[in-house]
């Protein structure tokens, strides 16, 4: 079943007053969303942003395992889909190791510490990287697990202009994919390139 949520669920989470307002309106109005569940996708399709959207979904995941466990994933794919930028010209497995890190321990098949140390591998590795393109790729590997969602999805978009709304389209699609009844198979991470 999608992640959806009534108007009170909404309003117990104590979004920010205008914007609440503004996506109630957006979204029937208290009389006509309330009683009635709205996921993501059908918040998407009335104009709640993406903005909109992961922060009530990064607010609900305080409280839901399993919302968090997805976003979790969803960030990792973020950080995958723009990892090759980093490849190209880095020299370290760390960014990709700290990707599939993030996802063994949202799968529960890794503990915190193991965690923990890719993450800081990966963080390590993004201070030595060029600035530009390949620094935003590794940080946002480094923060697959641990930023905020807002921070993986700046972090991942890897050019000015329509690049980087492309991007932002990408993650929202993707974002929606992870929210959604059926889970979106894991991105998959670019062919490791044979270093020299």
């Amino acid at each position: 079943m999608p992640i959806g949520l009534i108007y009170d669920e909404v309003k117990a989470l104590d979004p920010c007053k205008d914007d609440f307002h503004r996506v109630v309106k957006l979204l029937g109005g208290k009389d006509g969303w309330n009683g009635h569940k709205i996921d993501a996708a059908a918040a998407r399709e009335a104009g709640c942003t993406f903005d909109d959207i992961v922060w009530v979904a990064s607010a609900l995941a305080c409280e839901d395992t399993n919302v968090e466990r997805r976003l979790r994933l969803w960030k990792a794919d973020c950080a995958g889909h723009v990892l090759h930028l980093y490849e190209r010209t880095g020299k370290s497995e760390a960014p990709r190791n700290a990707i599939i890190a993030a996802r063994q321990f949202a799968r529960g098949e890794i503990g915190e510490d193991e965690l923990t140390s890719a993450c800081a591998a990966a963080g390590a590795t993004a201070w030595e990287a060029a600035c530009g393109v390949a620094c935003g790729a590794a940080w946002a590997a480094a923060w697959t697990a641990w930023g905020s969602a807002q921070n993986a999805a700046g972090y991942a978009q890897n050019a000015a202009g329509s690049a980087c709304d492309a991007e932002q389209n990408w993650q929202f699609d993707r974002l929606i994919a992870w929210l959604s009844d059926d889970e979106p198979e894991d991105w998959p991470l670019p062919e490791l390139q044979s270093r020299r």
